[in-house]
């Protein structure tokens, strides 16, 4: 199953809105997490859950439930967000 372009809509708006946030907080990022080995790859994984709870709330408000295929297509919606955020780091 395709995901409707309104939920793939959010879901970018959102990693969109996450980028923009993360380049506003990264000095405290970078002073907040001075153990962290690999920040970008913390600061990715955490924009995901977060638009993982859009994804799921989009389908919520819709009274579905996404399917296995659902999720893959969210993997490739998030995965070309990943190289923008290496890019801050």
């Amino acid at each position: 199953m395709v995901i409707s372009s309104d939920i793939k809509t959010a879901i970018e708006k959102n990693m969109e809105l996450m980028i923009n946030q993360t380049r506003s907080y990264l000095p405290f990022l970078k002073i907040a997490f001075p153990t962290v080995r690999d920040i970008s790859e913390l600061t990715f994984n955490m924009m995901v859950g977060n638009a993982l709870s859009v994804f799921i709330s989009q389908f919520a408000m819709r009274m579905q439930s996404p399917s296995e295929g659902d999720f893959a297509e969210f993997g490739k919606i998030v995965e070309p967000y990943r190289s923008k955020v290496k890019e801050m780091f």
